[in-house]
């Protein structure tokens, strides 16, 4: 038992600290933006080319310069489509299951549903992405098999859930069918 567990958990440590890596970078990279942000003189107007946060070409003489956000790689290409070869089943069980249900089904409540290859896209309002994805970084450690991609599109957030053949349904009765 224990030498089936200890690859399992390192594995699962590698992907922890890659993602705190990650994560790292990203904050840092967002203090920079808002270092240089607090520089800027406000404006009465939205951010333009003009604008200096904005302009690649703005010499340093003449102000801060702008602040690229990079995110650090964290998969390797193989590992970014290991949902879709994982096996259907989820870790989570009785009042887990049954709880985890219910926060879908709060979250994505009233979602525009539309079919995508493989799944689903739910079209919900910008202010549920926090929530949604705490929810779907959840999902990930009890279902590998769901593959999910937000995306912040104005006012709306686009909520795309992916399973292989075998999940379809499961992917349905958590999500919906599609309209």
């Amino acid at each position: 038992m224990k030498e089936d567990l200890r690859p399992r958990i390192a594995a699962r440590l590698a992907e922890a600290e890659a993602r705190a890596a990650e994560l790292a970078a990203f904050t840092a990279s967002l203090h920079t933006a808002l270092e240089h942000l607090d520089v800027l003189p406000d404006r009465a107007s939205p951010c333009d080319p003009e604008c200096g946060f904005l302009s690649p070409s703005a010499p340093a003489a003449a102000g801060p310069r702008p602040v690229d956000v990079v995110l650090a790689p964290t998969r390797q290409a193989a590992e970014a489509e290991a949902w879709s070869t994982a096996p259907v089943a989820c870790s989570l069980t009785g009042d887990g299951l049954h709880e985890r249900t219910v926060q879908w089904r709060e979250a994505v409540d009233g979602a525009v549903r539309t079919a995508v290859p493989e799944g689903l896209r739910l079209t919900l309002p910008v202010e549920r992405t926090a929530r949604v994805a705490e929810l779907a970084a959840a999902e990930q450690q009890c279902c590998p098999f769901f593959d999910f991609r937000l995306h912040l599109d104005g006012s709306r957030l686009h909520l795309e859930v992916r399973a292989p053949a075998g999940g379809a349904s499961l992917l349905t009765d958590l999500f919906g069918p599609a309209a």
